[in-house]
């Protein structure tokens, strides 16, 4: 039996693996283009549901809420111009992995981290930060620089990595 709970083990860590490079692709891709493609959260939804294999229902159902309860927000969020659709999409499958017991610390770590970044964007170092494509060159006016949209993907990519590192040590 111990073969069979170190295969577990390996196709746990394996998923967080996944988890950890789809957040980190979908960041990067964030930063540099202003879009999320679906492939990377429905690669963190995927690998979820490999590392819920072996795990109590419980957790599985937990994590289901997590991600629709995100998902609900994030549309409303989205119909008020507030999130883009990858946005959305990349919240709701990290709140998979979050959970109900880790969703505080989701929310927290990524609201952090984009507070980091808007004060990033908004002081001298948002002019090394890319321009989003297609977009009209920024006034050097506060208000027009609070207009600006934000790669959001990073913070929640940061949320996310989080939640990873807490479901390893738990």
């Amino acid at each position: 039996m111990p073969y069979a709970a170190s295969v577990v083990d390996w196709v746990h860590w394996f998923a967080v693996f996944v988890l950890t490079a789809a957040l980190i692709a979908a960041a990067l891709n964030d930063l540099s283009t202003y879009l999320i493609p679906h492939r990377y959260s429905v690669a963190i939804a995927a690998a979820f549901l490999v590392f819920a294999i072996g795990r109590p229902l419980p957790f599985l159902l937990g994590g289901l809420a997590a991600g629709a309860l995100l998902f609900a927000v994030g549309a409303l969020l989205f119909a008020r111009r507030l999130l883009g659709g990858g946005d959305v999409k990349l919240l709701a499958a990290a709140g998979l992995w979050a959970g109900c017991d880790q969703l505080a610390l989701l929310i927290f770590a990524s609201a952090v981290a984009g507070g980091v970044l808007a004060a990033a964007q908004l002081s001298p170092l948002g002019r090394l930060l890319p321009a989003p494509p297609g977009s009209a060159p920024i006034g050097n006016d506060f208000y027009s620089r609070m207009r600006q949209p934000m790669p959001f993907g990073v913070a929640i990519a940061l949320g996310g990595v989080c939640v990873a590192v807490a479901r390893l040590v738990s």
